[in-house]
This record gives C-alpha cells, sequence and structure tokens, in this order.
C-alpha cells in the first residue's frame, strides 16, 4: 500500500509508486496517478518528466477530455526498448529460457537440453553458450540487457549468490553468481525456482499483485516432489536459513507404476500408455501427459490419481498458511483439465477450516517457462525498486 510522509526515504518511495503505477497500467495520465497516490498533481508530472529524460516512459498520446472540458491529458507507458532481460530456469537436463523487454513482455522463449553435470564451471558454460546464441538471434544491443536472473530448484541464498544446496545438481556452498559473473557483463540475480515462480506471479500479473497472501507451487519433470513459494504481507518468506518452501516427496514409492498397473487391468487395450510398461520402457508423467492430451483413457486415469495426492499435500499447505490464492507452475500445468478439478475438490472438502475453503486456485499462465519468468522478474523487481 502508498504510505505518504516527508523524507529523502519517502521521496524515494513516492518515485517507486509512480513508475509501477505506469509499468502496471499502460495508457495511464497524470492525473490517474494523482488520485491513486494522493500526490500533488506538479509531483507526478515532475516525476514523470523525469522518468522519461531518462528513457524508462514515453508519452503515447492523449487521453479524453473530461465532462469539464480542457485541455486532453498526456497518456504514459514503460518505454520496451529501454532495456531487455533474461530468465532462465536450470533444471538438471534442460534450460528453459525467456528474453523479456523492459515492458515485461516476451520477446523469445525455449527449452533447451543440457548435459548434466555437477561441476559449476560446466553450468556456467552451458547458460553462457545458450544465451549468447539468443544475442546473436535476436541482435540484441549489449550495451540494452538489463541482467539475468536464475530460479533453480534448492537452497540459495539469494543475496550472497550462493547455492547453499541442490539436490538435483548435487552441489554445496558454491558461489554460482560469482562464476556467471565472470562470463557476463550485466547483473546477475540467483534465486531458488519456487521463490523466482512467487516473486514473477506477484510481479507481473496486475491482479495478482495486490493479494497479500499467495502460495506458489512449482512441480518438473517426474513430479517425485514440489517446491513451494510464499509471500505473506506482500513479502517473500524465506526463512531463517533460505531454507523455507522445500517440500519433501509426495508420491508413495513406486506410485506411477501401480497407477499404471491399474490402468491396465481397468482399460486394457484403450490404455496404450501402458503398452510401455509391458515392453519394460521407461514411462514419465510428461509421456503419461502426452497420451491424456491424445484421449488415452489409462493415462487421464493415472494423472487423475496423482491429483488426488498432489491436493493432499495442497491441503495440508492451505491448513498451515491460509493463503488467498494459491499459483501452479511448472510442467504440471500441461495437466491441468485432469487435474485441476480433484485439486479443488480436497481444497473444498478436505480443509480443517470452512473459511479456507474458498481459496482460489489457479494455473500459471507461463505453464513450463514460469520459473524463467520469475527468474527475469528478480531483474526487473530489483531495477524498478531501486527508483
Amino acid at each position: 500500500m502508498f504510505t505518504s510522509g516527508s523524507s529523502k526515504l519517502v521521496k524515494g518511495l513516492n518515485r517507486q509508486h509512480i513508475i509501477n503505477l505506469v509499468r502496471m497500467n499502460s495508457s495511464i495520465s497524470a492525473r490517474e496517478i494523482s488520485n491513486i497516490t494522493g500526490l500533488q498533481i506538479s509531483t507526478v508530472l515532475y516525476t514523470l518528466k523525469k522518468f522519461e529524460e531518462k528513457g524508462f516512459i514515453r508519452r503515447i498520446g492523449m487521453g479524453s477530455t473530461t465532462l469539464q472540458g480542457g485541455k486532453p491529458p498526456v497518456l504514459w507507458d514503460i518505454a520496451s526498448d529501454y532495456g531487455f532481460t533474461f530468465g532462465v530456469e536450470l533444471l538438471s537436463k534442460e534450460i528453459s529460457l525467456v528474453l523479456l523487454d523492459f515492458k515485461s513482455e516476451i520477446i523469445f522463449k525455449r527449452t533447451y537440453e543440457i548435459e548434466y553435470t555437477n561441476d559449476p564451471e560446466k553450468i556456467a558454460d552451458q547458460i553462457k553458450t545458450i544465451v549468447d546464441s539468443v544475442i546473436k538471434e535476436f541482435k540484441v544491443p549489449k550495451k540494452k540487457i538489463l541482467g539475468l536472473g536464475l530460479a533453480m530448484p534448492g537452497i540459495v541464498d539469494c543475496v550472497k549468490g550462493r547455492i547453499l544446496y541442490s539436490m538435483g545438481f548435487d552441489l554445496h556452498s558454491v558461489n554460482f553468481k560469482e562464476i556467471l559473473e565472470t562470463r557476463f557483463d550485466f547483473d546477475i540475480e540467483i534465486e531458488n525456482d519456487a521463490n523466482a515462480g512467487a516473486l514473477g506471479a506477484k510481479w507481473l500479473s496486475k491482479s495478482e499483485n495486490m493479494v497479500r497472501d499467495l502460495l506458489y507451487l512449482v512441480i518438473h519433470q517426474d513430479f517425485t516432489g514440489m517446491g513451494a513459494g510464499f509471500i505473506i504481507n506482500h513479502e517473500l518468506h524465506r526463512g531463517a536459513n533460505s531454507a523455507a518452501g522445500e517440500v519433501r516427496t509426495f508420491l508413495p514409492d513406486g506410485f506411477l507404476k501401480e497407477s499404471l498397473k491399474k490402468a491396465l487391468s481397468i482399460y486394457k487395450n484403450e490404455c496404450r500408455i501402458c503398452d510401455k510398461l509391458k515392453s519394460g520402457e521407461h514411462i514419465t508423467v510428461s509421456d503419461i501427459i502426452q497420451s491424456a492430451k491424445g484421449g488415452d483413457s489409462g493415462a487421464i486415469y493415472v494423472l487423475k490419481e496423482l491429483a488426488k495426492e498432489f491436493g493432499q499435500k495442497i491441503v495440508q499447505l492451505v491448513d498451515l498458511l491460509n493463503p488467498e490464492l494459491i499459483i501452479i507452475g511448472g510442467d504440471i500445468c500441461e495437466a491441468e483439465e485432469f487435474i485441476e478439478p480433484a485439486i479443488r475438490k480436497a481444497i473444498l472438502n478436505d480443509v480443517i477450516s470452512e473459511f479456507s475453503q474458498n481459496t482460489r486456485l489457479k494455473f500459471s499462465q507461463f505453464k513450463s517457462f514460469s520459473g524463467a519468468i520469475g527468474g527475469a522478474s528478480l531483474i526487473f523487481q530489483k531495477f524498478f525498486i531501486s527508483y
């Protein structure tokens, strides 16, 4: 919420509030900003002109006059070409990358396969190769690159840029920000993937921007576990040692194999995904999702069983945190149509408090790129908050 007052600090907060109103509301006038903030119109106009001089915002036209007549108001918007930001999510065998302009609009997104390694130098080299290829392909002026935000699973000290522990890469106490800074000449920020996803949801959405208590959940690849990011009273909660949000495996041992066997016994020839089971092939949830989208009854059954397990874990978190909104991100979003009903049913029927039954549930609009978008938000948030 906006807080008025007088001091150098509050002057800075006023500037932050003004530019973020422009960021969240395209085609906004100084008068509208004045009405929202309670600031004098002269203060708002002065600040807007200063931001215009820096190149952050631009005039995009004139608004309509009021019933009383008078000069039409100038409309303002963020200058999309002021700079560009990379968002990267690092997984064990792939990298999801997005390139965003200054208005946070996606210019490019792609997932790249990488070689698994627990050598942080080699991981950094692979990120460098991919980012350089995008810079070259899109002719991104290096002087206009604002930074790169990296989201990854594990416990991360975002202040120092250290990976304290990442099970997926078997990394312990690695100053990964410092390693990346030897390869790039722009700002680098690193954060846990679920925390980054939560920040991205909060930062880049006009509706979520006003949500006070938000729970973000991310599930990737084989979906044996999940990460959680908590926004509490508009602030990201990292815990005493940056370890908040680590959720143990929620699928029982052998869950997928047993569910596939049940699907085979129920649907027999209608369970095409089960043919892989008979032949001994390894089956991932990604495989099951693709089969379900093709109408495979057995695959749909397995996803619904998965949703029941997922729903019970979410119920525990809802009981603990009582969030206003739950956002689910990651690869699991591809299965939204199959798993959403069971998750909603669990929240409605199984939470302890009847007041938690109306907890809202959404799947991230960015789906498997939600972590990378969250990574980019690390740069945007730092940038806009600094003014």
